[in-house]
Formats: C-alpha cells, structure tokens, sequence
C-alpha cells in the first residue's frame, strides 16, 4: 500500500511539474479587432502619428496610391481584381494530386470555385509571372495557364505542373492589394475599400475552405509536406496578407456578411490544422509553421467563441506546449536543437540563425501582444545569441558549413535582446548586447528618428535608443580562441584580430543542412576566407547539389578510394574531439599565438579511420602559419588510394619543387567517374598531374583591384604520391557582397594530393601561409621522424625556429636534436634565447635544458621565456625540470599570486624539479642558487 501512495505522490509531482514546464499562453485573447500588429492598435493614435511624422503620411500615400488602379477597376467591373485569382473557376475541383514534387492533376466538384494548386516545388519554370493586367480573367483551361515564355517572349498555355510557383505568386499579389484596400478601409472608413478587400478574401478563403488534403500519387515524403495550396507548409507566407485583410476587414465582415466569419474561421482552423500536421518537426520548419499558425491564433477569438474548442489559446497551446509527429512543443524543439552549453543550433549557419531569428521573432511577438518576456521562459536563447558571434570570421563574416554562406550577421536577434533589456530593466544584458551591437554592426546605432517601411512600422514602430555612454569593443571581447560545439560537430580555432588574423573552421555532419564531406575545414586570411566551403549550387533540388556540392570533392577534406560517401542534409557523422588547446569557450589563462585540435572520424562507405591535426601559430601581428597534417586508412587493409583536397580562392595555383623549379604537370583524365571514383569527380577540369615522391611547395594567387592574396602552402612529400592541380566548381557560398562578382562565379583552384595505399604512416602533411603580394615570413619547412611521428621544422624569416611534434599516441618519446616529446602534440620554438615548450596533448616536453613532466596525465602544458621573463601554465599538476649548471643546487619558483615553491636537486641526472599544481598561464619567475 505505500508503495502504492509513493508511486501516485510521484505521478502527481510528475504531472504537475510537467505543466510547470510549460510555456505560458494568454487567457483572454479580447474582442478588440484589429490586432494583429498588436493589443494597442488605435486609429486615433496612427492618425495623430500620420499628421505629424512625414513617413507615417508617406505610407499611407503610397498605400492609397497602389490600390487606387484596382478601385478605379472596382468601379466600372466588379470582378476584375477577383477574377484574376488563380482558381478553378469552372471545374471547382476539390481534390488535387500531386506526383512527388509534381502537379498531377485534380478532381471533385465544390458549390464554389476552389484555390488552384501550384504546378512544382522548388523547379525553375520557363514562364514569366505576368503583370494582373495581362492575366486572363476566371482562367481555368485543361491547357493549364496562359503565359509568356520566357526565352521567346512567346504567349501560349503552359501544363500546370511546368508553371512552379506562379499560381501563388499571383495569388499572393493579389491578396496584398485586398490587405492594403481592407487597411485603407479601416484607415478611411470608405467601404469602396471593404468592398474590394471582402470580395477577394470571401473568394479565396471560400476556395480554400472546399479543398481537401492533396493526395501524392507516389504515396511519398510529399505526403508529409503539402498544404492546399502548395508543396511545402512553410511557404503559406500568404497567410500573412489574408490574417491582416481578415483582422481589418473583421468588423465590417461582422456587420454587412456575420454568416462568413464562421466560414472563415473554419477554414483557418482547418489550415492551422494542416500547418499542425504536416511538416517538418526537428528544424527550421517547425518554427516557419508556428509562424503561419500564430498569424491565424491572433485574429482568431477565445477557445469559447467555438464548439470545437479551437479557438486563439488552443492554437498558441499548441505550437507553444503541445508535440505531435511534425509539430513539436517549443520546449522539445529546443531541447532537440540547441547545445546545452554553447547554445548554439544543430544546421549549417545560416539556418541556425534563421532558427534563433525566429524564436526571437516569437519572443517579441509574445511581449508586444501579451506583455509576456518568453526569454525568462527560455534562457538558451540569451546564450544562443551571446553565441552566435562565434560564428564570424574576423572580416565579421559568418563561417559557411553545409548549406551556407558567407554572410553577415543577422541583426534581429541582438536588437530584440536590448529591446527586452530595455523594458524589463535588465542593465547588465542591456550593456552586453549593446556592445556586441556596436562592435559588430558599424551602422544604424545613432539615436535617430524611426522612419517605417510597411504597414506594421505604423503600429508601436520606433527607434532603437542605444545608450551613448557604451561604446564598441573589439570583437575578440565576445568570441574564444577555441570553440566547440558537440551538438553539431563544428570546431573552430583563431588567433588575432582583423585582416591579419588567422582562423581554422573544422566541420563534419551532424545535424540539418550538412554535407558528406568527412573532416572539412575552412581557413581565413588577409580578410577572407581564402580556404572557402562551396555552398549549396543552384538549389538543393539541382542535379550539381546531388553529385557535387554536397559530396567530399567539394570539401576540403580527405577522401578513401573515390569512393567516400554518406547521406547529406539530415546527417549523423560528428568527428570525435581527442584533444585540443585551449578549452573550449574558455578566455584567459592561456598562452596567445598557440591553438591545435586533434579530432578522429569514422569514415562509413569505406570503412575508413581518419584523424586530422590542425592549430595555429602565430607570434606577431604578420607572421603566422596553419599546420594540417591528416592520417587516414582503411580498417581492414583496403587502401588502395587516399586523395587530399585542398580548395582555394585564387585565379591560378603554382606548384614548385622546395627550390622553387615548377613542377612539371602534365594533363591527365584522372580524377574521373570512369575510374569508379565519386560522380563528383567529373565536375572538375583542366586537370593536371605530377608524380613525385619528393616535398613540394604552392601559392594560390588571387589578383584583386589593390593587391594580390596569396596562400602560401609547403606539402611534405612521400612515396607512391600524385600532385594534381585541378580547377573546380564556383563556390556559390560567395554571393553576399564579400568579393567581387567576378571572383565568385571564377572557378576554384584546387589542390589534390593522391597517396597510392594507406595515408596513415604516410599522412598528408601541410603548411598554409596566407600572404599578400607574393610575400612570405617562412624561410624554410623541412620534416622529420617517420611512420605515425610527423615532425615539421619551420624556420622562420625573423630568424625564429619551431619544431612540430606530432603522434597517434602519447606513450612515445619523440626526439629531434636536443627537443623531445611525449605526447601526441608538441612545439619547441627558439628564437635566440626566447623559447617556447608546448605540450598540447601529453606527458614530457623538453628542450634540453627545462622540461615539463605531467606524470601519466594527458594533458596541456606550456612553458615560455619571452625578452627574459618566464610564463607558465598547465592543466595538471606537473614537475618543472631545470638543468642546474655550475654549482646550482637550490631554487625557488614564485608564482603570480606571490606563492613559492621550492626546488628539489636531483643528482642523477643534474637537474633542479619542482613540483607544481596546476596553474593557468602565468608569469613565474625562477631563482637558483
């Protein structure tokens, strides 16, 4: 029996803290109509904001002025806006079918014409979507529609499944000039204006009200996506016109036609029903419905206004709290999408940032209807917007993984997060974010006088106040030198600030929007993303997406006998992180100039264990390398080649032996699908090869109007080995003003590297410089150890030397002159008595004379004299270890915090140890005596 009680107290408290869970919805939406720019739209007060503000009286002009051709229609033919709809005026169809992501046909017989259906999702069409006045009034022919032909100007009739979208688009059109007649009605009270806007609205949403849920012939994933009146859900942005034409026109409709509001509302909770049941529930989609289904809850009336309950809570209930198969609860969507740390969303960047966009667009939309602040409710979108500026590259142009772009940040997200700051008191995220805003954006943060665009700027539109007394910073105050994000396999490194910086982004396949492209990278200098993504093509539906764009040829990344693969967009391949320097997210307490990642991935069509090492190093404000050194081979022995490649903005890529003789490239058919190697393959050209065993060098050259930017690059050679130089597809993330646009539609060279056999005790092993005007700071990169121990010795122009260390494994001592490592990433630099020990991930680093020992941790560490003065850090508790020359036998390490710890001679092997906890970077400083 009491078990019996302890099992219903814990139901109980389940239950009850599962309501406590969710988000809160209005009780009583009012009566008050309209209000779908929200609770305080007053006609007196927009009047008084009319008369005395120029671009209030300058909207409503232009307002007047667009409808007033379709009144003028109104007055001599009644029907020739409506007519002009696109319908099936004659046969009233009910039923509409669709073929995959194709019109079919349709069938059925409604008391009133119904909404036509569109004729493709996401095709090109060879027709022009022709101007209202060119339309054939109540068309409806088995012919399709009548159109002009775009490549020879041509009017003739068109199939409805080769027109794509135009049904809506004209559609749309129209109903913008039925919102704008129905607000300029509310506005003027002339019913000339009702009357227009009412005899639209009644036809469409009477149309819309007798159709059925398409039917996919191909009994396919179409199913899951279809509205009434398209393909996807998502794109019901219709909705938008015919919510705000209702909610003007709401009283009048009330007043002259009381049996319609039933009708209408009907068919909105009918729509908002399908928005409900089909989509697509884990991503971007989810919210684009909420979206449709929020304009429809705001201009219908309480839950008790109707029989079946499903009135405006019921709607924000269930887009807010409730979870079906392809509607999830606002809640469940962010649980599923967002890092629990990082706050950062599981797609390519610009979906992430269309994702938190919209959360924010429902956060706002919440306080100005409801007065209710969702972001007390929904803390990870605070951090998801702190987070999204680790998403910029110095130039503070996003990184583009995936299905990205180089583009800019948007700027809603930080606006609303002051706005929120602003009305709610919260004066340290006013200060933040207003800072972030400053620093990010170099425009638009003067007080100035609102000036609105639309409509909905007449309701509660005003300036953002930012508070003078905060000024920009710089925008290493709110981005990390390392930042990784499980959540959607992204991990990023740099080091610097501006042109001259230098950043990796490292990427594989985890979450939406993702391409098959193993263990990719991006790489930034002088300004751009020099090692570029590729983007998506000319749409995810074209035949280059499929075959190219989104496969590894595309990716700068290593592919396993041509044949490495695995499905794109919705993807499950994350790298595994080993080790990397610094902690993630992590701001002090570091040594400056050092960053390295060690991740691991399993390659799944060929089986294939790959691992990539990259980091920076970087010393001064110009000079500055990227190491890459990538191992890779198949599991049960199967390696019969392994292809690096290496994409990179430029008009031309020269290729040289280590003394600077051009290699002798021959052209080749090579790199081919004929060979049995990825489709891909073939969308490359001009390709040619060299077979050379030997070490080599490179410079992309990108010739722009004021100079040239270079990337420098150093491959250490080996045996079996092929050097291509190819050219490459556009890449189409390059469209949003970055560069020229002669630049972003030129080819990509590209560097491929074919290692015959395994690549993992022979790895491809690269230095990359980016440079301007065919300089460089390296003198020289030569290479040492052999099989899994990668050794790399950069000798730089300012006469400072670094030995690279690197490893599968830690419990290995690796030795180069008097330099040894134990670990599976070390640096020893000198650079006259200046030196640098960098234990990124191991036990014992030494340079002869000082030594670190971290025990059996595995770990980071790093010792450094800079101008005489000694920095220490560590992750562990380590020994420091000093040779004790002449008659040394006694010391004392003083730390930052005044605290000493006291030397221990050892007579062995002549050395003073002391013994240290763990200690963020720090100056030490070490007496002998």
């Amino acid at each position: 029996m009491q078990n019996k009680i302890l099992a219903l107290l814990f139901l109980l408290f389940s239950i009850s803290n599962a309501k406590s869970q969710n988000l809160p919805v209005p009780q009583n939406i009012g009566t008050q109509h309209p209000r779908v720019f929200g609770k305080d739209m007053s006609l007196n007060q927009l009047k008084e904001l009319v008369a005395k503000e120029d671009w209030a009286s300058t909207i409503i002009t232009k307002t007047q002025n667009n409808v007033a051709p379709y009144i003028e229609h109104y007055k001599t033919d009644k029907t020739w806006l409506v007519s002009r709809l696109q319908m099936y005026w004659k046969t009233k169809a009910t039923q509409v079918y669709i073929n995959g992501g194709k019109y079919d046909h349709a069938d059925g017989e409604a008391p009133v014409p119904t909404v036509k259906f569109i004729g493709g999702r996401g095709t090109p069409s060879s027709y022009k979507t022709p101007k209202l006045e060119d339309i054939k009034p109540y068309m409806d022919d088995p012919r399709g529609l009548y159109l002009q032909n775009s490549t020879n100007n041509v009017w003739e009739w068109g199939p409805i499944a080769a027109t794509s979208g135009i049904t809506n688009a004209i559609n749309r059109q129209i109903l913008t000039i039925a919102r704008d007649a129905a607000f300029l009605y509310w506005y003027t009270g002339k019913e000339e204006y009702a009357n227009l806007a009412y005899d639209v609205l009644d036809t469409y949403l009477k149309g819309v009200y007798y159709l059925n849920e398409p039917i996919d012939l191909s009994h396919g994933h179409h199913q899951t996506l279809v509205s009434y009146i398209q393909f996807e859900v998502i794109q019901d942005h219709i909705l938008n016109e015919i919510t705000q034409c209702y909610d003007f026109l709401h009283d009048f409709i009330r007043d002259k036609n009381p049996e319609s509001l039933t009708i209408y509302d009907a068919t909105l909770q009918k729509w908002a029903d399908l928005q409900i049941k089909n989509g697509v529930s884990f991503n971007n989609w989810n919210l684009l419905e909420a979206a449709h289904i929020s304009h429809i809850a705001l201009i219908l009336e309480n839950n008790s206004a109707y029989k079946n309950g499903k009135g405006a809570q019921y709607y924000l209930d269930q887009i807010m709290n409730q979870t079906s198969t392809r509607q999830w609860s606002m809640n469940k969507l962010m649980d599923y999408g967002y890092d629990k740390k990082t706050g950062i969303w599981n797609e390519s960047p610009g979906y992430s940032m269309n994702v938190l966009s919209d959360f924010i667009s429902f956060a706002e939309f919440y306080d100005r209807n409801f007065d209710i602040d969702l972001l007390k409710e929904m803390p990870i979108l605070k951090q998801a917007v702190k987070s999204s500026v680790q998403y910029l590259y110095p130039n503070k142009y996003m990184v583009s993984f995936g299905d990205g772009h180089y583009n800019k940040l948007r700027t809603e997200p930080i606006r609303y997060m002051i706005e929120n700051a602003q009305k709610y008191g919260k004066l340290e995220d006013e200060d933040y974010f207003t800072k972030m805003y400053k620093t990010i954006y170099t425009d638009g943060v003067t007080e100035g006088k609102f000036i609105g665009k639309n409509i909905q700027d007449l309701f509660g539109g005003k300036a953002l106040l930012f508070k003078n007394s905060i000024q920009s910073g710089k925008l290493t105050d709110f981005t990390t030198p390392l930042f990784h994000v499980p959540h959607a396999s992204w991990l990023v490194q740099r080091q610097g600030e501006g042109d001259s910086a230098l950043m990796i982004s490292q990427i594989g396949s985890l979450g939406n929007h993702m391409h098959s492209n193993g263990i990719a990278m991006e790489l930034y200098g002088k300004g751009l993303p020099l090692a570029p993504e590729m983007g998506h093509g000319s749409s995810y539906f074209s035949i280059e997406y499929a075959e190219y764009y989104t496969q590894f040829p595309a990716h700068n990344t290593v592919i396993v006998n041509g044949k490495s693969k695995y499905p794109e967009m919705k993807s499950n391949h994350a790298f595994s992180l080993n080790a990397a320097y610094p902690k993630s997210g992590v701001t002090s307490g570091m040594v400056s100039g050092i960053t390295f990642s060690d991740v691991s991935f399993l390659e799944p069509e060929t089986y294939s264990n790959q691992r990539r090492v990259m980091g920076i190093i970087k010393d001064t404000i110009e000079e500055g390398y990227y190491i890459d050194i990538f191992r890779s081979t198949q599991k049960e022995g199967n390696n019969i080649k392994n292809e690096y490649f290496f994409h990179n903005l430029g008009q031309n890529l020269e290729l040289t032996a280590t003394n600077g003789t051009p290699l002798e490239l021959k052209p080749t058919t090579k790199l081919a699908f004929g060979d049995g190697d990825l489709m891909a393959y073939d969308y490359m050209w001009d390709k040619k090869s060299f077979e050379t065993a030997q070490d080599f060098k490179g410079k992309f050259n990108l010739a722009l109007k004021d100079k040239t930017v270079n990337m420098n690059l150093w491959f250490q050679g080996q045996s079996e080995r092929e050097v291509f130089s190819v050219l490459s597809p556009k890449s189409t993330a390059l469209s949003h003003g970055l560069l020229p646009d002669e630049i972003c539609k030129s080819p990509i060279p590209t560097l491929v590297v074919r290692q015959k056999g395994e690549a993992w005790n022979r790895p491809f092993v690269a230095i990359y410089e980016p440079a301007l005007n065919n300089e460089t700071n390296i003198q020289s990169v030569d290479y040492f150890g052999k099989n899994e121990f990668v050794g790399i010795h950069v000798t730089n122009k300012s006469g400072k030397e670094d030995f690279i260390f690197s490893n599968t494994t830690a419990d290995i001592k690796l030795s180069e002159k008097q330099f040894s490592v134990t670990g599976t990433y070390g640096i020893v630099s000198e650079k006259a008595v200046d030196f640098t020990l960098f234990l990124g991930n191991g036990k014992n680093i030494s340079n002869g004379k000082y030594s670190l020992d971290l025990g059996n941790e595995m770990a980071s560490a790093v010792l450094k004299n800079e101008n005489g003065v000694l920095y220490l850090g560590s992750d562990v508790a380590l020994t420091l270890s000093v040779v004790a020359e002449g008659k040394i036998k006694n010391g004392i390490i003083t730390d930052t915090a005044g605290t000493k710890h006291q030397g221990f001679y050892n007579k062995k092997d002549k050395t003073l140890r002391f013994e240290l906890p763990a200690l963020a970077y720090q100056m030490i400083k070490i007496d002998l005596k």
